[in-house]
């Protein structure tokens, strides 16, 4: 099968991810502690965020339509969701950047909706399987009712 957005391509652009988390580890350091280095700090954490803000977005693209040539588009949304939970969990536990109320309540919901899709998804796929196999059954007792079977 010839895809445009190949397994090696998207294996090769998950190396980005690590800069992309050291520029924002910094750039939020640089924000949280770089008082000594006013106001040079601050454009310079504004800068990586903006950067970082531009490669993650076209990531998030990239890898949308990869996903979309699998027919995988729901579960990368999950994914995604789920990510972008896990990262604003870890920064106010990392940097201790006060979450109140809200915050993390959006950043837990974001990681519930994750896992309750895949759950929903993986029961629908489950009932939808037994159906099949419940319907073949029923089509296999009327077809021995009717004599139509050979052993």
């Amino acid at each position: 099968m010839n895809r445009d957005y190949t397994n090696e391509d998207a294996a090769f652009g998950l190396s980005y991810a690590l800069g992309c988390a050291l520029e924002l580890t910094i750039a939020v350091w640089l924000l949280v502690n770089g008082e000594n280095y006013r106001p040079f700090s601050t454009w310079l954490a504004y800068y990586l965020f903006v950067q970082t803000g531009v490669v993650v977005l076209f990531g998030f693209w990239w890898y949308g339509c990869w996903a979309y040539e699998r027919h995988a588009t729901p579960w990368y949304l999950a994914g995604v969701a789920s990510l972008i939970g896990a990262i604003c969990v870890a920064l106010d536990r990392l940097f201790a950047l006060g979450f109140q109320g809200w915050d993390v309540a959006l950043s837990f919901s974001i990681l519930y909706f994750a896992a309750g899709y895949g759950i929903w998804r993986l029961v629908r796929s489950f009932v939808i399987r037994s159906f099949n196999i419940l319907l073949l059954a029923v089509s296999q007792i009327g077809a021995a009712w009717r004599g139509e079977l050979r052993h």
